[in-house]
């Protein structure tokens, strides 16, 4: 029951959720409810979480998102170059094609697209951190 509580206040703290109680009256979330909320979230907490490792030892941080998405919300220091501008990409992690570099976007799609045609350019240090939502709602 812990667990399921620290999930659920974490996930509201952060804003990035819009959540709607599953019991009125303003009872105590259930284990359904705040699995509910959990499931909502745009990403993987799980790759979100070991974004954050990786963010944490001094990875460069990409939103591969779109610039009115980026303006719209993004992570702190994150740099804004869209997923399809692929030489731009390369030319922000520069010539160490084994530099850490985390992408993230709304859900993982277009950074996990990105971090493809990277990789056909022989880079492999790169993560997808997967979605803006799940970066936000496990930020340490």
């Amino acid at each position: 029951m812990n667990r399921t509580l620290a999930i659920f206040l974490l996930a509201t703290l952060a804003g990035a959720l819009s959540f709607e109680p599953a019991v009125a009256g303003g009872e105590a979330p259930t284990q359904a409810s705040a699995e509910g909320v959990v499931s909502k979230l745009k990403g993987d907490v799980v790759a979100a979480g070991e974004g954050w490792a990786l963010i944490k030892q001094g990875a460069l941080l990409i939103d591969v998102r779109s610039a009115d998405e980026y303006e719209g919300g993004h992570i702190e220091g994150s740099l804004n170059i869209p997923h399809s501008e692929i030489a731009r990409l390369a030319d922000a992690i520069g010539p160490e094609k084994d530099r850490a570099v985390v992408f993230y976007c709304r859900s993982g799609g277009r950074a996990g697209r990105a971090q493809e045609a990277l990789e056909d350019l022989g880079y492999t240090g790169i993560f997808n951190a997967s979605g803006y939502d799940a970066l936000v709602a496990t930020r340490p």
